[in-house]
């Protein structure tokens, strides 16, 4: 498997992949690989911004608050509709688990159960379809990420669409492999997706023709 599937011991500062021109834009998140997933800002007085990186997550956002916050779909119901799911039928999403598999890992949903998946504020491995795709004020991806076991809303760092990156590639309904994903959590039921360059193993574009490995 990619040698990105494991950077556990990896300082949180490098996951992030910041340096200071980024800081002053207030980005969100951080992304890179090496083979080519609500409440309404309701009546808010006030916002706590959270100390560093994390934070510029909150800032990013009007009032500091971060929209669409992980909308989790039971696990069993997921999982029971995957014969007439069409994003567990597509030739994105069947190439990409025959990649894991024949890379000796294995394909399980965790962003619906991302409690029980969590290590260090990070997901040892997302393998998931796209969902809804859009760019934000500040270059980077808002995404929505869907795997086996639920949904969850996210950003992937421009890097990752910029020159030379997967611009292209990554649209609603292409799969994406991801590593050690960091994931914020402003409160216990509510998650967000950080995706950096670091983290991408593969992605496979949305009319991959299924059993083609090449992504």
């Amino acid at each position: 498997m990619d040698s990105n599937f494991n950077n556990d011991n990896e300082p949180w500062e490098l996951s992030l992949d910041i340096n200071d021109s980024d800081l002053h834009l207030t980005p969100v998140l951080r992304p890179s690989g090496s083979t080519r997933f609500e409440p309404t800002p309701s009546t808010l007085n006030t916002v706590k911004i959270i100390p560093g990186p994390v934070g510029s997550v909150q800032q990013a956002t009007p009032s500091g608050y971060c929209p669409n916050p992980a909308r989790i779909i039971p696990g069993h119901k997921v999982v029971e509709d995957v014969a007439e799911d069409d994003d567990f039928n597509s030739g994105a999403w069947v190439s990409t688990t025959n990649y894991v598999i024949s890379n000796g890992g294995s394909v399980t949903g965790c962003l619906g159960d991302i409690g029980n998946f969590l290590k260090k504020g990070k997901l040892n491995q997302v393998v998931a379809i796209v969902k809804s795709c859009s760019p934000n004020v500040l270059g980077d991806l808002t995404v929505t990420m869907k795997d086996l076991s639920g949904t969850i809303p996210g950003t992937v760092h421009h890097k990752v669409i910029g020159e030379g990156g997967y611009e292209k590639d990554i649209t609603v309904e292409a799969a994406l492999i991801l590593a050690n994903v960091l994931v914020f959590s402003p409160k216990p039921s509510m998650h967000y997706l950080n995706s950096t360059m670091r983290n991408v193993v593969k992605v496979f574009h949305k009319d991959t023709v299924r059993g083609n490995g090449s992504g």
